[in-house]
């Protein structure tokens, strides 16, 4: 009985189990919880099927993903705080081991492509639903507490589910309505990260819609341009307040634009870790209070990271766990644009998708979150398992 258990286990997560990662995103309405328990339960019941179908393994970014778990641990060393950064250390590991799990998954049929494609689209719709539900709880204060955008509207994971949503409407919706429909989806998107005062999300959004209409509509440049800017005019034009920031000390005005964010890399570039080459240990960059503290406007801020995922990454694990992960990143993409031409046309529409994605996550990380949270972590991981995918289906079709 235990020996039959195990197989079923392990075909039931590739009938539907692997989907568990398209689902995810969805978690960000019912909190962090919800979301550590899908993840942890996603990843153990992934990693008992990993040995059985180790070939499916992508031969570069295996290797180099394994190294950086390697280097993330060995940056631990260094820490004041050793037991923040193992907790960090695990939970980064739980987030990421997708980069293994989701190429294997879509290995095992076809189908399994359109299928992940499809449920990130219709996880991309429920959330936008979602959000917009629950907005009159802290609009109209029924939550107890003033209304503050800044930390209660959730709107960090619409740039990368963007792309899933429009190709969603793109392949399955009547042709008639889809341009309509497209362009209302996208609208309302831009409404709630203006409403949200997201700047880096309004900058992730434009990313993603860009390379989408390049690499997946294959529009004109002067096309896919004006709408680039059409949609980054009305992001300001809904909300033009946090646009303003310049008012907050008209001294530094770059300082107040960017809300304090060029002060903080510049005290972390003045002030590198001890261990450059390994970091004050994955997860303990907040301990540096000094350095994440700034003035602007007469008023002292303190912060928990660097708003930029690079230099979070620098501080934290040093020059070898930054560039390892840079190198991962884009090792990924390189072999993509190596294989493009050999992919068919629905499959390069399909890499298009998650390559939008892709790149609207890192434009949003550029300015906002930090390389360990679930946004990077974990969705950036699974966009780039999909484009591992085309490569390994290319080498596969190579060989037959």
């Amino acid at each position: 009985m235990k020996h039959r258990a195990i197989p079923m286990l392990q075909h039931a997560f590739f009938q539907w189990g692997w989907l568990i990662a398209a689902i995810l995103p969805l978690t960000q309405l019912g909190g962090r919880g919800l979301f550590n328990t899908l993840v942890s339960i996603y990843a153990l019941w992934g990693l008992s099927t990993l040995w059985n179908h180790r070939y499916h393994l992508d031969r570069w970014l295996a290797p180099l993903y394994l190294a950086l778990l390697g280097l993330f641990l060995l940056s631990i060393a260094g820490s004041t705080d050793p037991v923040r950064s193992i907790q960090t250390w695990l939970q980064f590991t739980v987030n990421s081991i997708v980069l293994l799990l989701v190429p294997i998954a879509l290995c095992e049929s076809t189908d399994n492509i359109e299928r992940f494609i499809k449920t990130l689209a219709l996880s991309g719709l429920l959330m936008l639903v979602g959000l917009y539900l629950m907005l009159p709880w802290y609009v109209l204060e029924l939550s107890g507490e003033p209304f503050s955008p800044i930390t209660q509207l959730k709107e960090d994971n619409l740039p990368f589910l963007l792309p899933f949503m429009l190709a969603g409407i793109w392949w399955y919706c009547p042709q008639r309505w889809r341009i309509m429909a497209m362009t209302s989806v996208t609208m309302v998107a831009v409404a709630y990260v203006a409403l949200a005062e997201g700047r880096a999300a309004l900058l992730g959004l434009v990313v993603g819609l860009t390379v989408f209409c390049w690499r997946v509509l294959n529009w004109r440049l002067w096309r896919i341009s004006s709408v680039a800017l059409l949609v980054l005019i009305a992001g300001i034009a809904m909300n033009s307040t946090p646009f303003n920031k310049v008012e907050l000390d008209p001294g530094h005005p770059l300082d107040a634009f960017t809300a304090g964010r060029t002060i903080l890399w510049q005290q972390a570039l003045e002030n590198p870790p001890v261990q450059p080459w390994l970091g004050v240990g994955i997860g303990n960059g907040r301990t540096a209070t000094q350095m994440l503290s700034f003035d602007l406007g007469g008023i002292t801020h303190q912060v928990r990271h660097l708003h930029n995922f690079v230099l979070d990454a620098w501080y934290e694990t040093g020059f070898l766990g930054a560039g390892l992960l840079l190198a991962l990143i884009a090792t990924a993409l390189i072999r993509l644009a190596h294989h493009w031409r050999c992919l068919s046309t629905i499959d390069q529409q399909r890499a298009g998708v998650l390559l939008a994605a892709t790149l609207a996550l890192m434009a949003t990380g550029l300015l906002s979150f930090s390389y360990t949270t679930r946004q990077f972590s974990c969705y950036l991981f699974i966009c780039l398992g999909g484009l591992s995918y085309f490569s390994q289906q290319h080498n596969t079709d190579t060989a037959l």
